[in-house]
């Protein structure tokens, strides 16, 4: 038998990543344009900093090994588990490939939720499972677990995965939520992405005592300042560990961002201080947007925040981007209008804010001058 020439290459779309990427010649502050479309923490733990300037050669000249014992422990400490459960990966990013490689192969459908983190659909695809998507078109474009339950069940879901927060409006589904919706989807696994999440007290991953039918991933790039280095982990239950244990890279994190790691997790004053001030922005902002078009998604616990406007003016996302403010578009994550900001920087949020106060006085202008020649 001959053999017909060379393979095909095989591709899936593209990664769609939300989020403003810097590089070494394009640096984040070297523009004049108010930059709201990072998820990124806007400051760097001084504790962190600290532990890579004094960190010894060794880091930089040796293999180390991914699954550092210590930083597992720590993580299992903060949310509840064994250290036997939390395996360590190369961002959140790395902890959605492993996730799929290890249920991927066993799934014949895949759920999506749409608007969530656009690139869980790169990862679907590779699975080759079918893919069936609960979308929610109108604002405030949240999903309640019951109609996620009813999802799953309904459409014989195997496998699905949802950030919460969500990585699009910053809605959470608190612990009992959760429970709730592995409780009613029983034989559905779910990769619950908390990537996003900046209180630790309030995470679900606690549930998988109780529930076989999750894995949480998490990361300690956005809400510990860490994005550049590329940490993250994934905690599973008992019924996983072994699979997951036998999956995980064990050489591809940077031995860095294990120094750095344990550095800002131990740091709980900036992790106070950064709830604090992403509370008070989100306040700030919610409460300037009374009395205009502008409104935003309610409930949000992290750092992302969804902008929107009723019909009586064009799309936030291009109005703010024509005075030099740049927010993730909405467009990314499949929806006609809008966009997501970052609620981490005061100085940033009160740009947006003045912006919107300039947008909304001129249209009130206009349209006192229409009146008058009327």
């Amino acid at each position: 038998m001959s053999r017909s020439g060379l393979i095909e290459p095989f591709s899936v779309s593209a990664r769609a990543i939300p989020t403003r990427l810097v590089t070494t010649t394009r640096v984040a502050a070297a523009t004049e344009r108010c930059l709201l479309d990072g998820c990124e923490n806007d400051e760097v733990s001084a504790a962190a900093l600290r532990a890579v300037r004094e960190a010894s050669a060794d880091p930089l000249l040796l293999h180390w090994d991914s699954q550092d014992e210590s930083l597992r422990a720590d993580l299992a400490q903060t949310y509840g588990v064994d250290t036997g459960q939390v395996f360590l990966t190369a961002g959140a990013m790395d902890a959605i490939r492993t996730a799929f490689d290890v249920f991927g192969p066993a799934a014949s459908s895949v759920g999506l939720l749409e608007p969530d983190w656009p690139g869980f659909a790169y990862f679907a695809e590779r699975s080759g499972a079918q893919i069936q998507t609960l979308r929610r078109p109108d604002f405030p474009h949240q999903f309640d677990v019951d109609s996620v339950a009813t999802f799953c069940a309904s459409s014989e879901i195997d496998l699905v995965i949802v950030s919460n927060p969500c990585a699009v409006t910053g809605r959470m589904w608190h612990r009992d939520e959760v429970a709730r919706l592995l409780t009613a989807a029983p034989d559905t696994m779910f990769i619950i992405d908390e990537a996003d999440a900046i209180y630790p007290t309030l995470s679900s991953i606690a549930l998988i005592h109780e529930h076989p039918n999750a894995v949480f991933l998490g990361s300690l790039s956005k809400f510990l300042g860490l994005s550049g280095l590329r940490i993250g982990f994934i905690v599973t239950p008992e019924r996983s560990r072994i699979a997951f244990a036998n999956t995980i890279d064990r050489i591809g994190l940077a031995s860095v961002a294990l120094v750095a790691g344990r550095a800002a997790l131990a740091d709980l004053e900036y992790q106070a201080q950064t709830q604090r001030i992403t509370t008070a922005n989100l306040a700030m902002l919610r409460a300037a947007l009374e009395g205009t078009p502008f409104r935003i998604a309610p409930a949000s616990e992290c750092f992302a925040c969804y902008l929107s406007a009723d019909d009586t003016i064009e799309d936030p996302f291009e109005l703010l981007a024509a005075e030099g403010v740049d927010l993730v578009p909405g467009s990314l994550f499949g929806l006609a209008r809008g966009g997501r900001l970052n609620l981490r920087s005061t100085a940033k949020v009160r740009t947006c804010i003045d912006t919107i106060k300039r947008i909304t006085q001129a249209r009130h202008d206009l349209d006192a001058a229409d009146v008058a020649m009327a």
